[in-house]
């Protein structure tokens, strides 16, 4: 099974590598140096997470669709800098690091004490809590650890880094602020969403997805009462509260060398979605 994730992770590794030498050849090969270390230490870290959801493989996902986002933008617009590209990157992988019990310095697992990402803030969790009972706290937490991890970093500005994955807090907050979706934080954003909902086998996990929400609260905000109504709901999900959040990033996928392949995925998702609970005749 470690054998499995490590070929994985170095597939991976291998692609984010890959993209960033076409598009910017050797322009600041210092980045990609430090996109690989991250994403080592990262998947690393999230491979020993028991989260059904949010693990390395989500994660992954994700940062490979942020990456063909930002392919697709260049290619329209020719304004994606190596900086650009590197801390966009960067807040995908660490996006929901947060989950993960012992991200943050001041977490201490044998008293189950954990940070929440405010300030020096502290809670403690029962011993039967899994990972998703941070889940409230997840972005501040992600946020909290790329501070730790590159405050003294010369190559990322962690206020950038911050920005970013404070855009993948869901539910989306209502503020003008965060309505945004051109801009670097929106387009992380989108990619996140993105990312879920054309994930190959997103219909697989709506069970995982569903007990999740259920212990953060977000079914009844839903409206989802059985794990079946995480796809009973997909496609009004999708139109209501996703699609306005990511109508620039798929703009930018279609001209991106794989960008159709991940749109293609998030309508068969919606389609087989819709088909799995039409009323069959009699």
């Amino acid at each position: 099974m470690l054998s499995t994730a490590n070929t994985i992770r170095s597939i991976h590794t291998e692609r984010l590598q890959t993209a960033y030498y076409q598009t910017f050849g050797q322009r600041k090969p210092e980045y990609i140096e430090l996109i690989e270390r991250v994403a080592i230490e990262v998947l690393d870290h999230l491979a020993q997470s028991p989260d059904p959801y949010h693990n390395a493989e989500h994660t992954l996902y994700v940062t490979w669709v942020g990456q063909e986002i930002l392919r697709g933008k260049h290619l329209r617009e020719d304004t994606v800098s190596p900086e650009d590209w590197l801390h966009v990157i960067v807040s995908l992988l660490c996006h929901d690091i947060g989950y993960l019990k012992g991200a943050c310095y001041q977490d201490c697992l044998h008293e189950r004490r954990y940070a929440t990402g405010i300030g020096n803030e502290v809670i403690t969790l029962s011993s039967e809590a899994t990972e998703t009972s941070l889940s409230l706290w997840h972005v501040d937490r992600s946020k909290q650890f790329v501070e730790q991890r590159f405050r003294h970093s010369q190559l990322v500005n962690v206020d950038r880094l911050k920005q970013n994955i404070e855009f993948t807090r869901f539910p989306i907050p209502t503020e003008p602020t965060y309505q945004d979706t051109e801009h670097y934080p929106g387009l992380t954003r989108a990619a996140d969403l993105i990312g879920q909902m054309s994930d190959p086998d997103y219909l697989k996990k709506t069970t995982a997805l569903f007990y999740e929400f259920e212990e953060t609260g977000l079914n009844q905000q839903l409206g989802y009462r059985r794990p079946e109504d995480v796809c009973l709901g997909h496609s009004e999900y999708y139109r209501t509260i996703v699609y306005p959040y990511i109508q620039t990033g798929l703009a930018h996928l279609e001209a991106a060398p794989a960008g159709n392949q991940i749109i293609a995925r998030l309508y068969t998702n919606l389609f087989v979605a819709k088909r799995k609970f039409i009323p069959k005749c009699a």
